[in-house]
């Protein structure tokens, strides 16, 4: 097995994850994605939930300008100057100028959580893609490599070991709020610093990790 050279591979992540971010304002990573189906309940009734409001945006709207009116008078619904219906101008009319708001700070606001079809789909590409990946090359079903058997076995033992892989790295990716593809892609691309920090930590603990494994080996 050949893989490509870095100065093809660096370019072509570096503009799939960067490019990502610029065109839906979304981090691309995978575990936060996996997070949602594990609430899938609560992720659904607020995809619902989001639908309808969405849908009764312009009656909110009317309702509120409406209230805000009953309360204030029609000129703070409206916002516009219109003749007074009460007591003669003063020398401070009303409304009174609104201070000028003070600059925001720049921030990086993310676009709304896609609807949850959305990342089934992702998640179902992805699985999708490896399969016909490894059926096009004839390797389905051919096992993890002699690496990872002569480390860690085959059979029962080494599904019990990528099943506890899972779930250490199912706990770090919670504990840190990202995974490999978030921090170590995205979020470095963006030069995000606690994407930095995760990244050197946990490539630092693969590394460690794969010089014991050696030496044990």
């Amino acid at each position: 097995m050949t893989f490509w050279p870095f100065w093809i591979v660096a370019p072509a992540l570096a503009g799939l994850t960067v490019g990502f971010w610029i065109v839906l304002r979304r981090p691309l990573g995978v575990a936060g994605v996996l997070a949602r189906f594990s609430r899938v309940r609560e992720e659904v009734a607020f995809d619902r939930g989001a639908a309808v409001l969405q849908a009764e945006q312009a009656a909110l709207e009317a309702a509120m300008a409406e209230m805000t009116a009953e309360a204030f008078g029609p000129l703070a619904a409206t916002g516009t100057d219109g003749p007074a219906t009460s007591a003669p101008a003063t020398a401070t009319e009303w409304p009174a100028p609104m201070p000028e708001a003070p600059a925001a700070p720049h921030i990086r606001i993310c676009a709304p959580t896609p609807r949850l079809a959305v990342h089934a789909t992702f998640l179902v590409s992805l699985a999708a893609g490896g399969l016909l990946v490894s059926l096009a090359r004839g390797t389905f079903g051919a096992g993890m490599g002699s690496a990872f058997a002569a480390h860690l076995g085959t059979g029962a033992g080494s599904l019990a070991a990528l099943a506890a892989g899972g779930v250490l790295v199912g706990f770090g990716t919670s504990l840190c709020g990202g995974c490999s593809a978030g921090h170590g892609l995205t979020g470095c691309g963006r030069l995000m610093p606690g994407s930095l920090v995760a990244t050197v930590v946990f490539f630092a603990s693969a590394i460690a990790t794969s010089i014991v494994l050696g030496r044990l080996a």
